[in-house]
C-alpha cells in the first residue's frame, strides 16, 4: 500500500514538474496602420467642438465611411510653421514631435524628389513657383495672420510672407459656395485647409475613401463650418491630421513619408 502510495506522489510531481517547464506559446503582436486613433474622451456630438490645447480645438462630422475630422484654430493663440525637408521626408507624427506642435497636417503635391509642384515658403524661404488661374494659396504674413485665397481670382505677386502653401483645386469660393463641379467617380481619401467666418483657420481631412473632389467641395460648402474660403491639399496616401493636448486629440496618419507639413506651434 505504501508502495503503492509513493508511486502515485511520484507521478504527479513529474506531471506538475513537466507543466511548470513547459514552454508557454505566446502570439506576436500584429501591427495594423493607424487610420484613425481612439479620443481619449468621449466623441463629440457634431455640433460640440472640444477644446485641447490653447487655441486648438478639435470635432468630428459624420460622413459615408469613416468621420470627417477638424481641427480648428485660434491664430492669436498659435504660431504656423512650414516644415520643410525633400532630402529626408518624416511622418507627421515625427514632424510633429521634432517641433513640438499641437497639431500639424500634409502640404499640397509633391513630386519624386520632395519638391513642391507649386509654391511653398518656409521661414521666408521661397520654394517652387506659384500656381497660375487655378488653387489657392494659405500664408502667414509677418505679423502672424493667416491668408487664404483663390489664385485664379488673385494671382500671387510675390509678395513676402512668413509661412506658405498652396493646394489645387480651390474648394470654397470666398462666401461659402462649392468651388469645384467636375464630376468623376475617383474617390479617395481627402484633406483641406479653410478659414472660416471669424477667421480660425481649419484642418479638415476625411480618412475614408469617401468623397471623389467635387462630392468633398460640395460637402465642405454645405456642412455647418461657415467656411468663407477651402482649398485642396494632397490626398490620398499623403492626407494626414494630428492633434494633441491635455484634452484628447486626433490622429490620422498618412500611408507615405511627407517632404513637408504644416505645423501649428504653442506660443
Amino acid at each position: 500500500m505504501y508502495a503503492k502510495q509513493m508511486l502515485i506522489l511520484l507521478g504527479v510531481t513529474i506531471y506538475l514538474a513537466a507543466c511548470t517547464m513547459a514552454p508557454i506559446k505566446v502570439d506576436s503582436p500584429v501591427i495594423v496602420p493607424t487610420l484613425l486613433s481612439t479620443p481619449t474622451a468621449p466623441p463629440d456630438t457634431d455640433a460640440t467642438w472640444r477644446l485641447i490645447a490653447s487655441g486648438v480645438e478639435i470635432r468630428q462630422i459624420e460622413a459615408p465611411g469613416l468621420p470627417v475630422q477638424i481641427v480648428r484654430i485660434d491664430p492669436t493663440q498659435v504660431r504656423f510653421f512650414v516644415a520643410y525637408d525633400p532630402t529626408k521626408p518624416r511622418t507627421l507624427q515625427a514632424w510633429a514631435v521634432q517641433y513640438g506642435a499641437v497639431a500639424a497636417i500634409n502640404g499640397g503635391f509633391f513630386d519624386q524628389y520632395g519638391e513642391p509642384v507649386a509654391l511653398l515658403i518656409s521661414d521666408q524661404r521661397v520654394i517652387g513657383t506659384s500656381y497660375v488661374d487655378q488653387g489657392g494659396m494659405f500664408a502667414i504674413d509677418a505679423q502672424g495672420r493667416p491668408h487664404l485665397w483663390s489664385l485664379a481670382e488673385q494671382p500671387y505677386d510675390g509678395k513676402p510672407f512668413e509661412q506658405a502653401i498652396q493646394g489645387w483645386p480651390l474648394l470654397v469660393k470666398t462666401h461659402g459656395e462649392a468651388a469645384y463641379t467636375k464630376t468623376d467617380d475617383q474617390r479617395a481619401r481627402r484633406s483641406a485647409i479653410a478659414l472660416d467666418q471669424n477667421g480660425r483657420v481649419l484642418l479638415i481631412v476625411a480618412p475614408g475613401a469617401s468623397f471623389s473632389l467635387a462630392e468633398w467641395s460640395q460637402f465642405l460648402a454645405t456642412v455647418d463650418l461657415a467656411i468663407e474660403v477651402a482649398v485642396n491639399l494632397d490626398g490620398g496616401s499623403s492626407s494626414g491630421l494630428i492633434a494633441q493636448g491635455h484634452q484628447g486629440g486626433v490622429r490620422v496618419d498618412p500611408f507615405v513619408p511627407l517632404p513637408f507639413a504644416l505645423l501649428i506651434l504653442p506660443l
